[in-house]
């Protein structure tokens, strides 16, 4: 098991961004809100509000769990849902084997 993931975040300005994080015990959007990578995180992930939406690189899609339907459903009402790659950040617990995953936060709403 890895020490430490890395994750590269685009954030709405373009600018990347090399977030390093111990997996197993946070969400997607515990690490993004707390390295102010401008996810809000306003219900504070139970998966309500889509504060976190993000758009998965595409090589990564297949790589981590699949949306279940709350978060199908509620991301598919939002202005810049994407079929593919868009995620609620707070639905992914990282894993190590998420080393090396990238993403890119949504505009928001």
């Amino acid at each position: 098991m890895a020490d430490q993931i890395q994750i590269t975040v685009t954030n709405r300005e373009g600018m990347q961004t090399t977030l390093r994080q111990a997996p197993g015990q946070d969400t997607l959007m515990q690490v993004l809100f707390e390295n102010e990578q401008g996810v809000e995180a306003v219900c504070g992930g139970c998966a309500s509000c889509a504060t976190c939406h993000v758009f998965i690189q595409d090589d990564w899609v297949e790589r981590i769990p699949p949306r279940q339907q709350v978060e199908d459903l509620l991301l598919t009402y939002s202005d810049h849902f994407d079929a593919r790659t868009s995620r609620l950040s707070c639905q992914i617990q990282l894993t190590a084997d998420m080393d090396g995953l990238s993403l890119t936060v949504a505009p928001e709403e």
